[in-house]
């Protein structure tokens, strides 16, 4: 791809992101469906071949649906959908009572060892793709005193969306290092799920 290994050196996020154009593609809401299982298996495979090639997803259940949760073959209580006119989104499955585990990112994300595996990837990606990806990835620590990593969940958990206030998210982690999303209050089937967290530093 031309100008690559510019990017791949040099680029901050926010100058990949302006390269492709991903802020017009954003705003485009009807561009944006909810990816299809050939997209997420096509991410999984461009992960082994440009990011860890010993990496295994044999998860039970489908990235369409999720990842198999809590220990059982089941997926989360949650579903994406593409309402006309919104966002895509992740929907609650069933009534949720508050502090019940939603969502779990120690069962379904995946890591990058560095900012530069994680260019890698993206810049083996279609344009669209790389839009995606930089919009769906966050950072966090694995322990207090860690260092951030990249992270990334390639199933429908990515497209869960941050509330516009703190005070709408419904979902949260306990602490800025916890893996385990809760329930803040009741949510009904049906409801969207919101969090409130820190996506990917773009600097």
């Amino acid at each position: 791809r031309k100008n690559t290994p510019a990017i791949h050196d040099s680029y901050s996020f926010d100058e990949i992101y302006n390269h492709f154009e991903c802020k017009a593609y954003a705003a485009d809401k009807s561009s944006r469906p909810v990816p299809s299982l050939e997209q997420w298996l096509f991410l999984r495979k461009q992960y082994r071949e440009f990011v860890d090639d010993t990496a295994s997803f044999d998860d039970l259940v489908s990235p369409t649906l999720g990842y198999a949760f809590g220990n059982t073959e089941e997926p989360p209580p949650f579903y994406a959908m593409k309402s006309p006119g919104k966002e895509r989104s992740l929907y609650a499955s069933r009534d949720i009572k508050k502090g019940e585990i939603v969502h779990d990112t120690t069962a379904s994300e995946t890591l990058f060892p560095d900012v530069y595996a994680y260019r890698r990837f993206i810049l083996s990606l279609p344009k669209n793709m790389v839009c995606d990806v930089m919009d769906w990835a966050w950072t966090r620590k694995l322990n207090e005193n860690g260092p951030d990593y990249v992270c990334l969940g390639i199933n429908i958990s990515s497209l869960i969306r941050t509330a516009d206030k703190e005070l709408n998210a419904n979902v949260r982690p306990e602490t800025n290092i916890s893996s385990i999303f809760y329930a803040t209050r009741d949510i009904q089937q049906d409801e969207e799920i919101l969090t409130h967290f820190i996506r990917l530093n773009a600097e």
